[in-house]
Formats: structure tokens, C-alpha cells, sequence
């Protein structure tokens, strides 16, 4: 495992990955939307320059090919392989994306500290295949946490979680002194992922207690993510892990 990698799995707008570079991380950022991923360029081209950045302009599926991707005119963050995703609002472009791989990813920039994972649809199809590999992310983090995903990452070794709703991030501070990477002064961005790791805000449950407030929150009478918000959910490797290596 690299400690200071982060794979970024859904570039998107950049908020994310620019925050991992303010926090002193190198980052492998994966972005299939291409107007998307050169505007990425632009921003970043002094972290590119440096070799602190690489952007791959793909789609992670299970196996590399070229896939149709709906780019979303309503909100670009519903774009997605999956048509019902990225349909959404009746405001979209199809084109064809490649698609590589998580693990030739992977076997190519090494395993990361933290695998961010944020692609509509296919983010169990990409922790999925961490399976393949005797070394583990020692965190990772997934939108929309549900028990599926839950179960999912208890099979890979993670045992301890969080479940953190993404509409509240803005109003998250980091701490001090650092537990991630270096200390940044940083204001989290609507839509963005926010703290990984030991910064993430609350506590680390085990899973009968994450997965009792999945249930919970999937549970709330008239939900409208647009007011109740929506729930990443955190892993953290558990430290009895016996492939795991640093």
C-alpha cells in the first residue's frame, strides 16, 4: 500500500482531488465525462507538472471496453453508464466512453491509502473488485451506503464504519493537529466528499451499529434527498487484516 496515494474514482468537478493536493497526498483521479476531465487539466496543470496529479480520462467498469455514457445537462454529477442514472431529468447526451478496470488501474499506480469512490452506479462494481488483491485500501469510502455495500466491505476485512450524510460537509472542520496528511486550512464544497480517514467526524461503529443507521435513514418517512440529504458510506480496514502490508 502507498501511504501517500489517494485513487479518486469521479473526478467530477475537482473538489475532492484538490483537497487531497492541499493535504499533500498524490493522487490518481479517474474522470469519464471528457469535457469534465480536460477542464481538470486546466486546474490542476501545475499538480500534473509536478507529477502530483495523474487525471485518467476513463470509466472504471468491470472490464476495459468502450461503454455509453449519459452525460447529465441538469446535473453533471447523475452522469453515468447506467442509463436510469444518468437519464435523469430527460436532459442528456449519450457518447462512447473506454472503460478500464479497478484492478489494471490498480496493478498500474499501485494500491492506495484511500480509495474514493464516487462513479453513479458502478461503485460496487469497483470496491467489488478489490477481492483480486491480498492488499487492501486501509480506507474507502462509497456514495449512497447502503446494506449492500455494507456487507460488501465486511467480505473484504473492514470492520469498522461510518456513515456520514453528504449535505452536512460543508459545515465540517477539519482538525488540529493533522490526522490525515498535512494540516489545510479548507471549506468544504457542496457536493464534495469531504474528510476521509481518521478525520472524518464522528465515530468508527462496528457494523451492527452502522448498518442499524443505514436502516434508519433509508427508513425516513418522505424521503427527498433534497432535505434529508445522502449518506457516504466510510470503511476502515480492520487492523487484524492478515494480508494487509505497508
Amino acid at each position: 500500500m502507498h501511504k501517500q496515494l489517494i485513487v479518486d474514482l469521479g473526478l467530477h468537478l475537482g473538489q475532492d482531488t484538490a483537497f487531497y493536493l492541499k493535504k499533500g497526498f498524490n493522487v490518481v483521479a479517474v474522470e469519464a465525462n471528457p469535457a469534465l476531465a480536460d477542464a481538470a487539466r486546466q486546474r490542476f496543470k501545475r499538480a500534473l507538472a509536478k507529477g502530483q496529479l495523474i487525471i485518467i480520462n476513463k470509466g472504471i467498469a468491470r472490464n476495459a471496453g468502450e461503454l455509453t455514457f449519459y452525460v447529465n445537462k441538469t446535473n453533471s454529477a447523475w452522469s453515468s453508464f447506467v442509463r436510469e442514472i444518468g437519464a435523469r431529468g430527460g436532459k442528456f447526451d449519450s457518447i462512447k466512453i473506454e472503460t478500464i478496470s479497478l484492478p489494471s488501474l490498480l496493478s498500474e499506480y499501485g494500491m492506495p491509502y484511500y480509495l474514493k469512490v464516487d462513479i453513479e452506479g458502478y461503485d460496487e462494481i469497483a470496491v467489488a473488485s478489490l477481492a483480486e488483491f491480498q492488499t487492501r485500501p486501509k480506507f474507502v469510502s462509497l456514495e449512497n451506503g447502503s446494506p449492500r455495500s455494507l456487507k460488501l466491505l465486511v467480505s473484504l476485512g473492514y470492520d469498522r464504519f461510518k456513515l456520514i450524510n453528504q449535505a452536512d460537509v460543508m459545515r465540517h472542520r477539519l482538525p488540529f493537529p493533522p490526522r490525515e496528511g498535512r494540516f489545510a486550512l479548507h471549506r468544504f464544497q457542496y457536493e464534495s466528499s469531504g474528510a476521509f480517514g481518521d478525520e472524518t467526524p464522528g465515530d468508527w461503529l462496528p457494523e451492527g451499529e452502522v448498518l442499524s443507521a443505514i436502516e434508519s435513514f433509508l427508513a425516513t418517512p418522505n424521503f427527498d434527498a433534497s432535505v434529508h440529504g445522502w449518506c457516504d458510506l466510510h470503511a476502515r480496514l480492520s487492523d487484524n487484516f492478515r494480508h494487509q502490508t505497508v
